[in-house]
C-alpha cells in the first residue's frame, strides 16, 4: 500500500546492495510513522536521505512526514516544513517520474500549502495538485491516495465562492469543467473501495453525500469513519468531525 511502500522498491531501482544503516533508518522511520510518531519518523527519513539523496522512496516518505509535522505546527516552522516537503517531493518526482507514490506525495504537500494560500496562489496550487494526482493515477489507477486527493479537489472546486470562481477564470480560463460534487463522490467511492480501512475516506464521502442531500448514505459513511481503527496520526480529528456531522444531520431524510 502506498503509505507503507517497501524499502525494497528503492533498492531495486538503485540496482546495488543497500547501505545497512540506510535500511535500518528506513525501517525505524516506517515503524515510527506507523506508531504516529512523526518527529522520530522525520528524523529517520532525514538520515536516510542524507545517506542516499537519490532514493525516491526515502524522499517521498520524508516529504509526507514533513506535511504531517507541518499540520501540527504553525508560523515559520510550518512554512519551513512545507517548503522542505515540497523540495523532497519534487526531487522524488524528478528522479522517479514513474513512481505513483512520488506524485501523490507532491500532491499532498501542495494541497496542504493551499490551506495557507489565498486568492490566485491558492487556485494555482490546486491546479498542480490535480495534475500530480492524475499523474499518479495514470501510473497506478487504483492508488487510494490519488483517488482521495481528486475527490478533495472536486469537492473544493465545487465549493468555490464567487470571488474564488473569478480568480479561477484567470488561472484556469474558468472553473474547470467536470468539477462537481458528483465527481467528488465518484472519486471518494473509488478511494473507499481501494482502501476501506482509512477513516478519512469514509469521512469525506460522508461530507460529499451531505452536499448531495443523501443523508442516509452520509450517516452510514460517517458512522464507519468513527468505528474504524486509526490509520494515520490525525484520524482522531476526522472521527471527532464525523461525530459532529452525525449530530448535524440527525433526523434528516
Amino acid at each position: 500500500m502506498w503509505r507503507v511502500a517497501a524499502v525494497a522498491a528503492s533498492i531495486l531501482l538503485a540496482g546495488s546492495a543497500p547501505d545497512s544503516t540506510f535500511v535500518a533508518v528506513m525501517h525505524d522511520g516506517d515503524a515510527a510513522f506507523q506508531a504516529f510518531d512523526n518527529v522520530t519518523a522525520w528524523d529517520n527519513y532525514s538520515r536516510a536521505v542524507a545517506i542516499d539523496s537519490t532514493d525516491c522512496t526515502a524522499l517521498w516518505k520524508l516529504a509526507r512526514v514533513c506535511v504531517d509535522r507541518a499540520t501540527a505546527s504553525s508560523g515559520d516552522e510550518r512554512k519551513d516544513l512545507l517548503a522542505q516537503g515540497e523540495g523532497h517531493a519534487r526531487r522524488s518526482v524528478a528522479l522517479c517520474p514513474d513512481s505513483a507514490d512520488a506524485h501523490v506525495a507532491l500532491a499532498i504537500v501542495l494541497g496542504r500549502m493551499t490551506n495557507d494560500a489565498g486568492g490566485k496562489r491558492k487556485i494555482a496550487l490546486s491546479k498542480e495538485v490535480k495534475s500530480a494526482a492524475e499523474a499518479a493515477l495514470a501510473i497506478e489507477p487504483q492508488h487510494p491516495g490519488a483517488l482521495h486527493i481528486l475527490g478533495r479537489w472536486n469537492f473544493g472546486i465545487a465549493s468555490l465562492g464567487w470571488f474564488e470562481r473569478s480568480i479561477a477564470k484567470i488561472v484556469y480560463g474558468g472553473v474547470p469543467p467536470g468539477a462537481s460534487m458528483e465527481q467528488a463522490r465518484s472519486y471518494f467511492e473509488r478511494a473507499v473501495a481501494a482502501d476501506p480501512t482509512a477513516p478519512l475516506n469514509h469521512f469525506w464521502l460522508g461530507e460529499t453525500l451531505i452536499k448531495l442531500d443523501d443523508y442516509a448514505g452520509a450517516r452510514a459513511e460517517l458512522a464507519e469513519c468513527v468505528a474504524l481503527e486509526d490509520v494515520f496520526w490525525d484520524d482522531a480529528v476526522a472521527k471527532t468531525r464525523a461525530q459532529k456531522r452525525l449530530k448535524d444531520i440527525e433526523g434528516k431524510k
